[in-house]
């Protein structure tokens, strides 16, 4: 479970909102971060709630709206 931290409030709360919509475990902790699986994070960096990787823009096969 890897931990993301989200300074915007009003991301952190779209994230809260969309991780409930989707299920699925996830824990909250002080300071705006949550923990997340591997699909979780990639749902959120799709909404805009996390910012784009580096390793995610160099992937050629990226499809975006398309996970797993």
């Amino acid at each position: 479970m890897a931990t993301v931290q989200i300074l915007n409030f009003k991301k952190y709360t779209k994230a809260i909102g969309l991780l409930y919509e989707m299920g699925g475990l996830f824990r909250t902790k002080p300071t705006r971060q949550i923990g997340i699986g591997p699909y979780q994070r990639a749902v959120l960096r799709y909404a805009g709630c996390l910012p784009p990787s580096e390793e995610a823009s160099q992937k050629s096969g990226d499809v975006p709206g398309r996970f797993g």
